[in-house]
């Protein structure tokens, strides 16, 4: 049987995938499954050892597994798309390695955890969207969202494109990229992420959607990840 795995992917970029993806993998890693961590490509790091990386991020939450550079075979320093980053430094992204390099991870894992970069339909390649690779890998989706003012909207818009283009979305996460400040009442961001949560869950119904805290290590109880990346 095929390994199973989830795709993780963002509404946009900087909206807290890396942090989800390294909480379901610790979860995972909790519950003793052995977890692949994969993604394709990076930029705004030179390499994917360098500390604080999206890459090492996911191989420490793994517990480091084979070597950083089998967790994102290409990375580009400047913190632009990849494309772009890639043509900085003279290069190009290779797109068959986006695809083949999650190969290595399939006969060493229970399942493989995928970051995606950017948003669903972000380049990742010349002629390479994040959706294609989506669709050739063919993981479920968690789709992730900051949690802030407009998380309802813009994820209902990539919950949507998403059933569009054929993807199961698994769950949705609201991701807190910052701090909650001491602020109180129906303008803060605690109460507008609660209603947000609620407002997704009414929305989409079959999908589950829960938040994760800023500075979280693992998931909330709720979700079970692997029967999410099985099912």
């Amino acid at each position: 049987m095929p390994t199973p795995g989830l795709f993780v992917v963002g509404t946009d970029t900087d909206v807290g995938k890396t942090q989800v993806a390294a909480a379901i993998v610790r979860s995972l890693m909790a519950a003793g499954r052995r977890v692949g961590v994969y993604k394709p490509v990076a930029s705004g790091c030179g390499a994917a050892t360098a500390q604080g990386s999206d890459p090492r991020t996911l191989w420490d939450a793994a517990g480091r597994p084979l070597e950083p550079a089998d967790v994102c075979p290409q990375t580009f320093a400047a913190a632009i798309a990849p494309v772009a980053a890639a043509r900085a430094e003279g290069r190009r992204v290779d797109e068959g390695l986006l695809r083949t390099g999650l190969d290595r991870w399939r006969t060493v894992s229970d399942l493989v955890i995928i970051e995606g970069a950017g948003g669903l339909f972000s380049p990742v390649g010349e002629s390479t969207l994040v959706v294609d690779l989506a669709r050739e890998f063919s993981f479920p989706l968690v789709i992730v969202d900051a949690a802030r003012l407009g998380a309802v909207g813009r994820t209902l818009v990539t919950v949507r494109a998403a059933r569009a283009e054929g993807l199961r979305v698994a769950a949705v996460v609201l991701s807190h990229t910052v701090p909650l400040s001491p602020e109180t009442g129906p303008t803060s961001t605690t109460a507008i992420v609660r209603e947000a949560a609620a407002d997704l869950t009414r929305h989409l119904a079959t999908i589950p959607v829960v938040i994760l805290g800023h500075g979280d290590s693992r998931m909330p109880p709720g979700i079970d990840w692997e029967q999410a990346a099985t099912s």
